[in-house]
């Protein structure tokens, strides 16, 4: 069936905008923090795309061999690129070594067929190679992404290996061994055109995928407590908001710690503030081992914390406060830096209560206790 649309304007115009959004992501990359990594990859990848499409519009212009072989390592080239760019950004080993050795493979196939011409043993040959690689993208994202632009990049990886599949079973079909890669059919025109449509939506869903980790790196700086890595005043006070609110709707208990570290200024005056910040550090990731997964550590101010234990009723924030005593007092500090113990109030959500301020005033009184008995202990 013959097809009204020009696979090769649409190849060639494909080509004008993916090259562009590879320059906007090579440009881009420059502003974003250092840790954001698979930026250069991705960049460059719809730009190889882009350098295959524009290779392949030269046929009839350029050596049907060297134009075939060209545009076909440039777009192995590209397709690889945005996986390795994904493996990079989620921290993943790059298989760029396993995946060259495929594609090199592929391409050695691909020079047979054509020295001995059959146009569908290359299409099947290629679009097996392409879809093998995007499926192992997609897997990667599936196991790794989150949030709105890594789902959207998943989606368009199953997409574009599900075109890829089915051009390459459908090849027997509609081809012949002497089918051209711009046929006028409308097999062809729609495989070419979802291909490169697949390719500038890759490009804007990794430019999304950046920038959300952007964003989410930009929120852990506002709430995280530069030093200690604890939440921040404010964050941990809000998440104590939450939770009351929680007790109020639901009536599930919330207890609260408040804990000072014992004599810090001493340690500050003797051994200097740069061991004092090690002290801090090295407390809060004391803490930390105690604590289950939903509760919420807060720097408070100074030598001071505040811990949240949500759904944990009196005796056991109680026996909470004195395992994270015991743990502070049983740490053995690195060289050079002084032991240093904890004194710990503990309160909890009671009828009429009308806000965290009351399990705040509660925590403080016992705290002032723990340090008027002899301080490194829980009331």
């Amino acid at each position: 069936m013959q097809s009204s649309l020009d696979p090769r304007s649409i190849t060639v115009m494909t080509a004008l905008m993916a090259a562009v959004l590879g320059a906007v992501l090579l440009g881009v990359r420059r502003n974003y923090p250092a840790g954001i990594r698979g930026l250069l990859p991705w960049a460059l990848a719809p730009m190889a795309c882009a350098a295959a499409a524009g290779v392949y519009a030269m046929q009839g212009l350029a050596p049907d061999f060297v134009v075939a072989q060209t545009g076909n390592a440039l777009l192995l080239t590209g397709c690889g690129l945005f996986y390795f760019g994904t493996q990079r950004f989620h921290g993943r080993r790059v298989t760029w070594r396993f995946w060259g050795a495929i594609g090199l493979a592929s391409l050695a196939v691909l020079t047979w067929f054509l020295i001995h011409p059959d146009y569908r043993v290359r299409l099947v040959v290629f679009t097996a190679t392409m879809s093998a690689c995007v499926f192992a993208h997609a897997r990667l994202l599936a196991r790794e992404g989150r949030g709105f632009a890594a789902r959207l990049v998943l989606v368009t990886l199953l997409l574009q290996a599900a075109v890829l599949v089915l051009r390459g079973l459908a090849a027997f079909w509609v081809d012949g061994a002497a089918s051209s890669r711009f046929a006028m059919t409308t097999v062809q025109t729609v495989y070419i055109a979802s291909y490169c449509f697949s390719v500038l939506l890759l490009s804007v869903g990794v430019l999304l995928m950046a920038s959300e980790r952007v964003r989410e790196e930009f929120e852990l700086l506002a709430t995280r407590d530069a030093l200690t890595g604890a939440l921040t005043r404010r964050a941990v006070l809000q998440a104590g908001e939450d939770e009351f609110g929680r007790w109020l709707r639901y009536g599930q208990p919330l207890s609260l710690l408040l804990l000072d570290l014992d004599h810090f200024k001493q340690i500050n005056d003797r051994h200097g503030h740069l061991t004092g910040d090690r002290v801090l550090a090295a407390s809060v990731a004391t803490m930390r081992e105690e604590l289950r997964v939903n509760d919420r550590l807060g720097r408070y101010g100074g030598e001071e914390f505040v811990i949240l234990l949500p759904s944990t009723a009196a005796d056991a924030a109680r026996a909470s406060a004195e395992r994270i005593r015991a743990a502070l007092a049983a740490h053995e500090p690195a060289p050079g830096v002084p032991p240093c113990s904890a004194s710990i109030g503990v309160a909890w959500s009671q009828p009429g209560d009308t806000g965290l301020d009351a399990l705040l005033a509660r925590a403080d009184e016992a705290l002032y206790r723990a340090k008027a008995q002899g301080r490194n202990r829980v009331e």
